[in-house]
């Protein structure tokens, strides 16, 4: 069953074009990127074309749970996952459709976070835009914005046809973060990309973007954050700073035993991408993709790693 994807207009004004900013989510990405659930929760996929093949795009710990530490190595040949479809029928509350998919895997390297996932056919339709992939050009200290289903919820925006005004539906879609690159780690020939900004639990998988409009390209995919060890301060120091009445002085006799540190792991505001490049040459390297209908083929070729070609409007 393909994705029933409605191009309409969003009454959000969610368009492809440029207003100056150097990194806005384009109503492309948007509808490329939808929640997945595997047997270790849920997080998110988008969709990519490469040499008019289609492919899906996900954290590899999406599939081995292994959410800290090394990736790894993935060698399951086929997986099957469940993907929420944007566009749903029925009553609020009921129009919930998930599609059940089985992939081919190509796994793009040992200890790379990206899983790319082979449908059996192509499962998007009336997408006339691809997503450019690559990193030329990623600029240090620029701004950059990731999406993704955070704690396995989305929002729901809604349409309206031109021709039909009156006509309304309503589509999920994906959550919208800013972020900035911060830095570019290579260990052994595995390039991650440090960004600055707050992510969540179910954003793993996520695409990280640059540039909108015809500018913008994916250039990382979301795999996790850095965490800070933080102390858990004693109640009496918090309510020293909170207006509620001040402790009682010491009695006399023998003192309590000093409670230990409670130590609790915050997000550090450091986010943990991984090149998408490792994924667009293991892509090449087999290609075994769908191909797409010539109906929803981009008439610009697909990007390649160190190259990439941006979508047209």
């Amino acid at each position: 069953m393909r994705f029933k994807t409605a191009f309409l207009l969003l009454s959000m004004v969610l368009t492809s074009r440029s207003y100056g900013q150097s990194a806005r989510a384009t109503f492309n990405a948007l509808m490329r990127t939808f929640m997945i659930e595997t047997n270790f929760g849920t997080g998110t996929t988008f969709s990519i074309d490469v040499d008019n093949r289609e492919y899906w795009l996900t954290a590899k710990h999406m599939f081995t749970g292994n959410e800290s530490g090394p990736a790894g190595v993935f060698t399951t040949k086929s997986v099957q996952a469940n993907i929420l479809s944007q566009v749903g029928e029925g009553q609020e509350g009921h129009d919930l459709h998930w599609i059940t998919a089985t992939f081919t895997t190509i796994d793009p390297g040992k200890d790379i976070d990206i899983l790319v996932l082979v449908p059996e056919h192509p499962l998007l339709v009336a997408v006339p835009y691809n997503l450019a992939s690559g990193i030329a050009n990623v600029p240090l200290g620029g701004d950059c914005e990731f999406l993704g289903f955070p704690y396995g919820g989305g929002w729901k925006a809604q349409f309206s046809d031109s021709k039909q005004p009156e006509t309304k539906s309503q589509t999920w879609l994906p959550y919208i973060k800013h972020c900035t690159v911060s830095g570019q780690v290579n260990e052994k020939g595995v390039i991650i990309w440090v960004l600055d900004g707050i992510n969540n639990h179910g954003f793993s998988g996520g695409p990280v973007l640059m540039g909108t409009g015809a500018e913008q390209q994916v250039f990382a995919v979301i795999s996790g954050y850095h965490t800070e060890p933080l102390e858990v301060l004693p109640e009496e120091i918090r309510n020293a700073h909170t207006g509620f009445v001040p402790p009682p002085p010491a009695l006399s006799g023998d003192a309590p035993a000093q409670r230990p540190a409670q130590i609790v792991n915050a997000n550090s505001g450091f986010i943990v991408s991984f090149s998408i490049d490792a994924a667009i040459k293991a892509i090449q390297a087999n290609p075994i993709g769908p191909l797409l209908p010539a109906a929803t083929t981009s008439p610009t070729p697909s990007a390649s790693p160190t190259q990439p070609t941006p979508p047209p409007h």
